[in-house]
């Protein structure tokens, strides 16, 4: 797993106000949230120096912020097969908040196949375990 967790100035769990759902995708894989989370928050952690990331691992649960609108959800909850993951783009923006929903569009676009490629890549991780 990853001991990095949530400090003031990470990602807070809680969405802030105002803040509008703009995709939620999820897929399930047959392994058990912890194996998945451990697999799934080292490809997700931010390299870029000024996105703020927070790990909830209680939670399986890792959020980012970054930009000025995007805010990144990652949870991974268990099923009787194993686990869903699920990825949520929230729009965050205090001002121009319909800008950024405009604005967005590109990103929310591109969205579905990142995620698949991601928990390919995590599928495949898994198998090789």
């Amino acid at each position: 797993m990853t001991d990095q967790t949530a400090h003031e100035k990470s990602a807070p769990l809680v969405r802030p106000t105002p803040h509008t759902v703009l995709l939620e995708l999820e897929r399930e894989i047959a392994a058990p949230p912890p194996e998945i989370f451990g697999h799934l928050v080292p490809r997700i952690t931010p390299t870029d120096g000024h996105t703020r990331f927070a790990v909830y691992p209680d939670a399986f649960t890792a959020v980012m912020q970054g930009d000025w609108w995007y805010r990144g959800e990652y949870r991974v909850t268990a099923t009787p097969k194993g686990a869903q993951v699920s990825y949520t783009v929230v729009n965050v923006a205090r001002e121009q908040h319909e800008t950024g929903n405009v604005i967005s569009r590109s990103s929310v676009a591109a969205a579905p196949d990142g995620f698949a490629r991601l928990l390919d890549a995590i599928e495949v991780s898994l198998g090789e375990e």
